[in-house]
């Protein structure tokens, strides 16, 4: 059985770089600045006392396009070192295996990322362990050619690519300052442009962490230098292997927003992509980090997800957090500043986290009928007066001048997450009693008459009762706003099914279904105002049938206020009460016999 070796195809690798591997062809300039990085970096490890790294990036403009050449002083490369790791692919050029996670660069593959631009490569380097230097020249048909150099180089590597066409007309200089600046931005080795247009170096900036004293307002302009926007403030992000700041946006945020960060590692950037890195709770902050320890996945465009990057995600969130926690023992008007503006955005993370439940809920702010509150307030409130909340708008609408006076405190709950929010709170604390409002939650909220009104008015409370209790409503006097209305009324949480069963979907279903006592229970209440003028002067009728008359009469008044829908029931009642009522109009009102045919 014979024994073969594989065959590459180096224009199909390269076809498959730039089309599954590399967002795009700009990651060749980020392949020869890491790979020069690394150079640097070796070179000052094999060699005691060297500390002056730099890279020169020299562009210039020739007949048929422009050259670039990327000119670094680190370790070089020997002979053997060239036919092993410039001419092999997917062979990293690291040497010693132990030394990897000094870099970056670990899959052998930068330099092929050249041929995305163009067809040919010419490198020339010398290592430190030789006098002589070599030059390389590989194309994109998979062939190369190494020569030994006549003539002396300095110790360390350049590569020098053309661009033409349209990679001439994409990597213009601007492009290339741009994207050089953007990827080496921490680099601590000057990186050195030499173009047409102008000379500089790209990396001197001041880097806030790397200062032995750096105040927040350095932090801060560091910030809006970086992303172009002003911050609320700024949280150092501090742990094991992680360099960083997070900065709180001024703009309303939230979880569907994608922002952009800077995320580098070991000071080289890798992606503005944080899904994965920063909580998701923290969506309204901007993040740079300088991570020392992370896996860079094969396009070196991400991270792995491995227990590296989970252990530096809890370092942020830890950090974050932690923020927060501080800011709401010493600076509750920051945090509330913060909470206003980003009020929705928390509430959304709020209802899934427990913990971030504790810390935001206090400062969270809720509309109520006694104007807007915080989470705080509202728990307060709870020890001391009756606390519900509406789950609708309209309700909450509704229900609101009902309890002008009162000492009762309503929600509304009706905004997105507010209710969920507001159903979770005896979760977290037990004791909070804020319920959520029904039809029973009347008789908490609406205030209780005075104890004498309540024994004057005791009898015809009683006879009203009695004269509706056909039509399955029970009667309760209540003190509500505004005094002119005499009454209100409450429908029964019964009332669609009710419907339901009078349409007859549901009644062969139901037919033969027991629903017990409670079925047979009143459903809806009637609530007489005993702050109104005329409902306290019904102290006052003696009299059993009259009572019941005009006891119809408000109901179905109250009924007809609250844009109810009278049935022929109702309608019956209302007109028989007054019947009743003019009859005892035109007798003078001094008769108590009755006609028989009177209700």
């Amino acid at each position: 059985m014979g024994k073969y070796q594989f065959k590459v195809d180096l224009k199909g690798i390269i076809r498959l770089l730039s089309d599954n591997l590399y967002s795009s062809d700009q990651v060749f300039l980020r392949e020869l600045l890491q790979n020069s990085a690394d150079a640097v970096m070796a070179r000052k490890r094999a060699e005691e006392g060297f500390t002056e790294g730099k890279l020169t990036v020299t562009y210039r403009k020739v007949q048929e396009g422009a050259q670039l050449i990327f000119s670094d002083n680190g370790i070089g490369l020997d002979e053997e070192e060239i036919h092993s790791f410039l001419s092999v692919i997917g062979q990293s050029s690291k040497r010693e295996e132990t030394a990897r996670n000094s870099y970056i660069g670990q899959f052998g593959i930068g330099l092929l990322s050249c041929f995305l631009v163009t067809n040919e490569i010419r490198v020339i380097t010398r290592s430190t362990r030789e006098e002589k230097g070599h030059q390389w020249v590989g194309k994109s048909d998979g062939s190369y050619a190494v020569t030994t150099l006549r003539k002396a180089v300095e110790v360390g590597t350049q590569v020098h690519i053309s661009l033409t066409g349209s990679k001439y007309e994409t990597f213009t200089e601007q492009e290339i300052v741009r994207a050089l600046s953007e990827y080496g931005f921490l680099l601590t080795m000057p990186i050195i442009f030499s173009g047409e247009e102008e000379q500089r170096i790209l990396n001197s900036n001041f880097i806030p962490w790397r200062q032995p004293l750096c105040m927040s307002e350095d932090m801060l302009a560091f910030g809006e230098q970086i992303f172009g926007e002003s911050f609320f403030d700024v949280i150092p992000l501090t742990g094991e292997g992680i360099k960083g700041y997070a900065y709180i946006s001024t703009r309303q945020s939230s979880a569907n927003i994608v922002n952009h960060h800077k995320i580098f590692l070991k000071n080289m950037f890798v992606t503005e992509e944080g899904k994965d890195i920063i909580p998701k709770w923290a969506f309204f902050t901007r993040c740079i980090i300088d991570a020392d320890d992370l896996t860079p996945n094969a396009s070196r465009e991400g991270f792995a997800r491995d227990g590296k990057l989970l252990k530096v995600k809890n370092w942020i969130e830890k950090s974050i957090f932690d923020y927060f926690v501080s800011l709401s023992q010493y600076n509750v008007r920051m945090l509330k500043t913060l909470l206003r503006v980003h009020n929705v955005a928390i509430k959304s993370l709020v209802v899934e986290n427990e913990q971030i439940f504790k810390l935001f809920f206090p400062f969270l702010t809720f509309p109520t009928n006694n104007g807007v509150l915080t989470g705080f307030q509202l728990v307060e409130a709870s020890k001391k007066m009756p606390v519900h909340y509406c789950v609708d708008v309209d309700d909450f609408r509704r229900i609101c001048p009902l309890l002008a006076g009162t000492d009762s405190l309503l929600v509304n709950g009706g905004y997105i997450y507010d209710a969920n929010i507001l159903q979770k709170l005896q979760k977290y604390y037990k004791n909070v009693q804020i319920k959520a409002f029904n039809e029973n939650s009347y008789e908490t909220l609406l205030a209780s008459p005075p104890g004498e009104l309540e024994d004057v008015l005791a009898g015809f409370v009683r006879e009203a009762g009695e004269a509706l209790k056909p039509l399955r409503c029970s009667v309760s006097l209540k003190t509500f706003s505004p005094p002119g209305l005499q009454a209100l009324y409450i429908p029964g949480s019964d009332v669609f099914f009710e419907e339901a069963m009078d349409e007859g979907s549901f009644s062969g279903f139901f037919e033969n279904f027991d629903f017990g006592d409670e079925a047979q229970e009143a459903a809806d209440k009637l609530y007489l105002n005993g702050g109104n003028g005329f409902i306290r002067s019904l102290a006052q009728v003696g009299d059993e049938r009259l009572a019941g008359a005009v006891a119809r009469v408000i109901y179905a008044q109250a009924l007809l206020a609250g844009h109810y829908t009278l049935t022929p029931e109702q309608a019956e009642a209302m007109n028989g009460g007054l019947q009743l009522l003019m009859e005892y109009a035109v007798r003078g009102g001094g008769s108590t016999e009755w006609p028989a045919e009177g209700l």
